[in-house]
């Protein structure tokens, strides 16, 4: 078990460490991995967070912003002698908690690997850039882990309540099940897109909003009038019809959609493909009486009244909004809340 660190916490460059682990292998640079496992208390960083050392000791991402990265590249470099991995555990005393980033007797605890086969690596960064959800099941009295699909949970019945609950949340959990195992589930869901049809002045506000919040955005307008580089900077400007971006790159469950130009002939096409392809949000913009006569011609166009029902319009939480700049916020934050927010349960019977 690792001693206690108290070293001042610092900002750490965050990359796409397993990317980077992959690419350390192919060139034959020896390396491990830390990951955060399990956390009590206000941890500085979450489940499922890695650190990747090689054998010099350089480091990237954090597992505890900067606070216990010393003694972990410490443990590292011994994993990589002996080629075991370790289970460290960094706890901290009231009078010392501020120091490290953690709250008054908190912990963590920290597995830290060698990576000596880059076979699962090379699965799941395949799974990953596909924007297909991945897990890395790892048994933790043994070391034996394996890559799952969402598809692959009915399989595995001693498992598939942490799976399917994972695969939702996205979030990496351990779990001691009243069989005896102990097992660390790293989900790996694609990262949130917002495609916004529309380069207008509601989509002009949402893009720093949607920046910050880390948001994927791209924006999508036929009209290049409004697709120009000199309205939008630092972000992905697509001037073409939305119908004709999907077959490039589809929609997918990661994906939130707004509608947002006014204009049926760019608007209708796109909420139909968002709603054919189970996008988590879809949102359009225009008063009660403009969605009526959408809800018409969508309806026309073959969609159910369940997938109309999904819409949300008018678009946003309804915060009394009236500027672009508010309206962008009540999108955002309504988007927000359909992500992360609780789900109302199904009735049964």
């Amino acid at each position: 078990m690792g001693q206690r660190q108290e070293s001042t916490c610092g900002d750490a460059a965050f990359k796409d460490i397993l990317e980077t682990a992959e690419i350390w292998l192919s060139k034959g640079r020896t390396c491990a991995l830390a990951t955060v496992i399990q956390t009590w208390g206000s941890a500085p960083r979450p489940v499922g967070s890695h650190l990747l050392i090689d054998n010099t000791g350089h480091f990237e991402g954090s597992v505890s912003g900067g606070c216990v990265e010393g003694e972990v590249v410490t443990e590292a470099l011994d994993a990589l002698e002996d080629g075991r991995a370790r289970m460290l555990e960094f706890g901290v005393a009231d009078e010392t908690a501020w120091q490290v980033g953690l709250s008054c007797g908190g912990r963590i605890i920290v597995r830290v690997e060698p990576l000596q086969d880059g076979n699962w690596l090379s699965k799941l960064n395949k799974l990953r850039r596909s924007r297909k959800p991945a897990c890395r099941m790892i048994d933790l009295t043994t070391g034996a882990d394996q890559i799952i699909e969402p598809e692959e949970s009915a399989g595995l019945p001693a498992h598939q309540d942490a799976l399917n609950t994972g695969f939702r949340s996205g979030r990496s959990v351990r779990v001691h099940n009243a069989n005896g195992l102990d097992t660390f589930f790293n989900f790996f869901t694609p990262a949130v897109r917002l495609v916004a049809i529309g380069a207008v002045h509601i989509s002009q506000a949402l893009t720093p909003i949607a920046r910050t919040a880390g948001f994927d955005l791209s924006i999508i307008d036929p009209r290049t009038a409004f697709a120009s580089p000199e309205r939008f900077r630092h972000v992905s400007l697509i001037p073409e019809w939305p119908e004709e971006v999907f077959t490039k790159a589809p929609l997918d469950p990661h994906t939130a959609l707004i509608a947002v130009t006014h204009d049926p002939k760019i608007d209708d096409p796109a909420l139909l493909a968002a709603l054919t392809t189970d996008c988590f949000y879809v949102g359009a913009l225009g008063s009660r009486k403009t969605h009526a006569k959408r809800l018409d011609r969508l309806a026309e166009a073959g969609a159910s009244p369940a997938l109309l029902d999904r819409i949300k319009a008018p678009i946003g939480l309804n915060i009394g909004a009236t500027t672009p700049a508010e309206i962008a916020v009540a999108i955002m934050a309504e988007i927000i809340q359909e992500l992360r927010g609780p789900k109302p349960r199904k009735e049964v019977g």
